[in-house]
């Protein structure tokens, strides 16, 4: 006896498949990779604030 969807069984609690529209996963992408940027952006200019005012401290 064959079931008939007997290769595309969610037994074992794995969720189905869910796809989204076409076209949407590029532009949370690229608003993933400009957030990533801006954040690494934003940690370099502060060690580099650091280094000026450790830098500073030091050379009197």
């Amino acid at each position: 006896m064959s079931t008939p969807n007997a290769g595309n069984s969610t037994a074992g609690g794995a969720a189905p498949v869910t796809r989204e529209p076409a076209g949407t996963g590029g532009a949370y992408r690229t608003t993933a990779l400009v957030l990533a940027l801006i954040v690494i952006a934003a940690l370099a200019y502060g060690l580099v604030q650091t280094a000026l005012k450790a830098s500073a401290l030091f050379t009197g």
